[in-house]
């Protein structure tokens, strides 16, 4: 039983790293997008994803500062990736949806990396009657 959870958690995770790769790769980040595979690393292919010092990992070992500022890097990556900054009160309350939600636009054509330019404009709901 514990192998078959062990295959399970590992499935999981190289599903998740093979999103976070994918990502890398289409913020043009071709040459660390393996950081993905490697959990430390993981870290820092995010922050580099929204252009901010690999050196910011170190305040993950800052006990309350560690939360705020994933929250608030998290933030920054769904805004590069044009996704609502909103979809992090899925990491904070459903783990396991955020995970999947990172999942489907990391496999997904549609994903586009919008840092390096703007994103098209939104301008709200329409309706037609």
């Amino acid at each position: 039983m514990a192998a078959f959870m062990v295959l399970i958690y590992l499935v999981i995770y190289f599903a998740v790293c093979g999103a976070f790769f994918q990502l890398a790769k289409k913020a043009g980040r071709d040459d660390i997008a393996w950081f993905a595979f490697i959990p430390i690393l993981n870290s820092i292919l995010q922050l580099k994803l929204i252009k901010q010092s690999a050196w910011w990992v170190l305040i993950l070992l800052v006990p309350i500062a560690n939360v705020v500022f994933a929250i608030i890097w998290q933030v920054k990556l769904l805004n590069a990736f044009g996704k609502n900054g909103a979809y992090v009160l899925f990491a904070i309350f459903l783990a396991p949806v955020y995970l999947i939600l990172w999942m489907v636009w990391g496999y997904s054509s549609s994903t586009v990396y919008y840092l390096n330019n703007t994103p098209p404009a939104h301008n709200g709901p329409t309706a037609s009657f």
